[in-house]
């Protein structure tokens, strides 16, 4: 989605209270367009406490749940919560991200339920995990979303994350893995994202 598309279709709205609006005035960022523009823009990486959404400003970093949960959270300072900040499990593979195909064949695997956050408003999706994100190679192989609140992009969705990994390695037998081991390949490829730029 260009830039001009989602600016055409997501409301902007002034930032007039609340920590996260304040410390985003402090840098000089008066609007949500103007914010979700800044997120998008910063490093994708993880910062050192998950349930800390202000730690991406502090540390100028992020990753899909943080930078989305720090816009949901906006929102909800400055009453704009028909914006919905959403965590959806998705099939990831080579096919979504080429960068981790290698990972994935390293282990057998072909897809690997991963989640990831981004906000909905009238039924679309925006995605400003960077400026190059293009939710359409995702959109089709979402399998489950649902709508969480901006303190749930920690440990919380971690915990969801997880329980969905143990749902689909029941349901798929074949895979001889644990859910730490499944994890572990999970977290590879995540520092390949990283490394990657995302």
């Amino acid at each position: 989605m260009g830039f001009l598309d989602w600016k055409n279709k997501l409301p902007d709205f002034e930032l007039t209270k609340g920590e996260i609006s304040s410390l985003l005035l402090q840098k000089g960022i008066h609007t949500f367009h103007e914010a979700c523009v800044y997120v998008s823009e910063l490093p994708y990486r993880r910062t050192k406490n998950r349930d800390d959404l202000t730690a991406i400003i502090n540390e100028n970093g992020g990753t899909c749940s943080s930078k989305h949960g720090l816009l949901g959270q906006i929102c909800v300072e400055n009453g704009c919560e028909k914006i919905e900040l959403i965590a959806g499990v998705f099939l990831m593979s080579g096919e979504t991200h080429p960068s981790i195909e290698t990972i994935l064949e390293a282990n057998n695997l072909s897809i690997l339920p991963e989640m990831h956050c981004y906000l909905r408003f009238k039924g679309e999706r925006f995605d400003f995990t960077s400026p190059h994100a293009n939710f359409e190679k995702i959109a089709s192989k979402i399998v489950r979303e649902q709508w969480i609140e901006p303190h749930q992009v920690g440990d919380w969705k971690v915990k969801i994350h997880q329980s969905y990994l143990e749902s689909w390695l029941e349901r798929n037998p074949q895979i001889h893995y644990t859910l730490e081991q499944l994890w572990e390949i999970r977290e590879k490829c995540i520092e390949e994202f990283s490394a990657s730029g995302f």
